[in-house]
This record gives C-alpha cells, sequence and structure tokens, in this order.
C-alpha cells in the first residue's frame, strides 16, 4: 500500500488528503492464518513540516478469528489511529546527520526527493497486529464450549453436570451459608 506524498512535499505547510484500500494477502498470527473479511482501508492526512512529511491515519479493516469461548469462526473488526514520520534522504548531507538517522531508523520512514510513493504496508500491518483482540468473540454473551463433553452452548442445550475442581468444592457451601 503506497501513500501519494508528491503533493504534499511541494511546500512547507502544505496538507494532502489520501484514501488507499487495498486487498492484503492473509497475516500469520500464533502459526494461524487469519484472511482478512474485507479489504484494507486507510484514510490519511499528510502534512509537510519542512523536515520531515507527518501521517496522520485511520486503518480500518475485518479479520476473520477464531471466538475464543466456541472456537466458531468471527468477523472481528479493526479500526485503529496510527502516525508516521517520513524524513527526506536527499536532505541528509553530513555524516553526523546520517548516524543520527540510523539511530532513529525503526520510528521514522524516509524517502528520495524524487520519490512520490511511501510504502506504508509494513506499518499498516503492525498497526492491525498491535490492535488485535485478545480474546476474540463472536458475540459478548458467547457462551463456549461444555467443559465435559465439548458441546458448543450456543447451538445445543447440553444435560452434562460441570465438575467442580475439588479444591474449591468447599466456597460452594460457603456461598450458601454467608448469603
Amino acid at each position: 500500500m503506497r501513500l501519494y506524498i508528491g503533493e504534499v512535499k511541494k511546500s512547507v505547510g502544505r496538507t494532502f488528503h489520501d484514501i488507499e484500500e487495498e486487498n492484503f494477502p492473509s497475516l500469520s498470527w500464533e502459526g494461524k492464518k487469519l484472511p482478512f473479511a474485507q479489504p484494507v482501508r486507510v484514510d490519511a492526512l499528510l502534512t509537510n513540516c519542512g523536515s520531515e512529511i507527518l501521517v496522520k491515519g485511520v486503518v480500518d479493516t475485518a479479520l476473520v478469528m477464531s471466538c475464543s469461548r466456541c472456537l466458531e469462526p468471527s468477523i472481528q473488526e479493526i479500526k485503529a489511529v496510527f502516525y508516521l514520520e517520513y524524513r527526506n534522504l536527499s536532505r541528509i548531507h553530513r555524516l553526523s546527520d546520517i548516524e543520527a538517522e540510523a539511530s532513529e531508523s525503526d520510528e521514522v520512514g524516509y524517502f528520495w526527493e524524487e520519490d512520490n510513493y511511501v510504502e506504508v504496508t509494513r506499518e499498516v500491518e503492525e498497526v492491525i497486529f498491535i490492535n488485535l483482540p485478545m480474546k476474540p468473540l463472536c458475540s459478548p454473551d458467547c457462551r463456549g464450549l461444555c467443559p465435559v463433553c465439548g458441546a458448543n452452548r450456543n447451538k445445543e442445550k447440553c444435560f452434562c453436570e460441570e465438575a467442580i475442581d475439588p479444591r474449591l468444592a468447599v466456597l460452594k457451601n460457603w456461598a450458601k451459608e454467608n448469603l
């Protein structure tokens, strides 16, 4: 995915609004493939601040993930704000400036004066990874799987008695006594 910087780099203080949409391949997460349910959309405002171009954007997409309770596939929407900084490599002339830039290379992107686009695919994927839900759910009231027979409690009713951990069995009687 590329953002157009050709317009914004013309003069200091100039801004440009860019909207890009692209189909991304499935992401690999903890040994699983996470397919996208819709294209990745980036809505970005680029601002020329003189020595760099600042990008403030919003990533909007959805992924198909397994529900952490019932293991059924579910669509997880991701909408996240991000900030990027891109510096013009053509303006770096002194060795000390190059060394200073090298120490910040993880947080800053670079472009050459003749470039009209900056590549943001890796940064957008990072934003998506950072905003993945820790415990994806198909719905907030998902009942999950029965720990005894493994039935999906959202689809069928099971009549299993849940086994109580013997170490916690005392608490069952304590709750009745103290209510």
